[in-house]
């Protein structure tokens, strides 16, 4: 995952650095698509199951039935963020943050842009890989699993793009809502409100609090 994140910042990324934000997001967003629909032209696509280890008996904890394999799956999110933050504040962490803010000010620095973005994939990949092997574990292997991370955009806008604390505030509303909104309301709507709950919700933030609910709220003056 590290090499191919390293290849995908050489040839894709790199030459649309100092490009506005939204041609990034687009772009990566097209070579989702092109992973995918390679991914399946080469292993085809039935689903492939992956075990892990982790035992998945139901728990019952203070009245509420919980997985075991979700517990785990918690801790392990919640370590990856503990070392996201950590690493937010080490001299690359600090690095990462200047780049995100300002492309042409941290190159006015001295900082080294692109070794920082190789830094940056490369740590997408490892994220992106140990996602990957706990939601593989939980519903097999298979392409659809792509479908669960564009749930990280609503999380993200209802958090702040630019916090993380905003982010597991954001992803702790999506994963409630979605499960008390499914069981209150899910009879009047014909069921599966999980689907769509997550957009509606952050379509209603991009109404009123654009910025979300711990990001910086950005004015510009023309």
């Amino acid at each position: 995952m590290i090499l191919l994140a390293i290849a995908i910042e050489r040839l894709m990324l790199r030459p649309l650095v100092n490009q506005e934000p939204i041609i990034l997001f687009m772009a990566t967003i097209g070579l989702g698509f092109f992973l995918d629909g390679f991914g399946q032209l080469v292993w085809g696509g039935d689903v492939h199951p992956l075990d892990i280890g982790i035992p998945k008996a139901p728990l019952i904890i203070g009245g509420v039935l919980v997985n075991e394999f979700d517990l785990v799956a918690a801790a392990v999110a919640a370590s990856l963020v503990a070392a996201l933050v950590f690493f937010q504040r080490t001299a690359i962490g600090r690095a990462l943050r200047a780049v995100a803010d300002d492309h042409q000010a941290a190159q006015s620095v001295g900082i080294p842009l692109r070794q920082i973005w190789v830094v940056v994939w490369s740590v997408a990949g490892v994220v992106g890989l140990v996602a990957g092997i706990m939601w593989g574990s939980k519903l097999g292997v298979q392409f659809s699993i792509s479908l669960v991370a564009l749930k990280a955009l609503p999380v993200l806008m209802l958090g702040g793009f630019t916090s993380v604390p905003g982010a597991i505030v954001g992803g702790l509303i999506v994963g409630v809502g979605e499960k008390v909104a499914e069981v209150f309301w899910g009879p009047t709507f014909g069921g599966a409100i999980e689907d769509w709950f997550a957009y509606a919700l952050a379509l209603v933030f991009l109404l009123f609090r654009p910025q979300g609910l711990f990001g910086e709220r950005i004015i510009e003056r023309v």
